[in-house]
């Protein structure tokens, strides 16, 4: 289990890849959209997907998780994610959505909002998580004492 600490980092990239791989499938068998859109569907969900692949495989790896790359590689993941979301959210929720009922329209916009909710939490705790400072670093964890020499 320590491979998987900080577990906040974990769970975020559990949530990412959870939510964003099956998105991918969707956005490329979607009849209704060019190939330009697909691409661009396909930018921020596999911008997300490897942030989380590459975190995924450095915790499962061992990588020091307190290098500068991993915690500034987590921020900006969450930060991204809480962006995303800040722009993509009031879009679903605003937009009609012509192709379904009105009962269709309203599940899809309750589970964009759950999905959300999710992803942006996740984010902030890991968020936070990488914001602390490293152990042993100054303002961090104190030093573990000296050992004391005998006479």
């Amino acid at each position: 289990m320590d491979r998987l600490r900080p577990y906040p980092v974990a769970v975020f990239c559990a949530v990412t890849l959870l939510i964003w791989v099956n998105r991918i499938w969707l956005a490329w068998t979607n009849d209704d959209d060019s190939v330009g859109a697909k691409v661009l569907w396909t930018i921020p969900i596999g911008a997300f997907v490897l942030a989380a692949i590459v975190l995924a495989v450095a915790m499962l790896s061992g990588a020091d998780r307190d290098a500068r790359w991993f915690r500034l590689l987590v921020q900006v993941f969450a930060l991204g994610t809480a962006v995303y979301w800040m722009i993509r959210l009031p879009m679903i929720t605003f937009n009609e959505h012509p192709d379904l009922t009105a009962s269709e329209e309203v599940g899809f916009k309750i589970v964009h909002a759950v999905l959300a909710i999710v992803s942006v939490s996740a984010a902030w705790f890991a968020f936070r998580w990488a914001r602390r400072a490293p152990v042993g670093a100054a303002g961090g964890a104190p030093p573990p004492p000296e050992p004391v020499a005998s006479a």
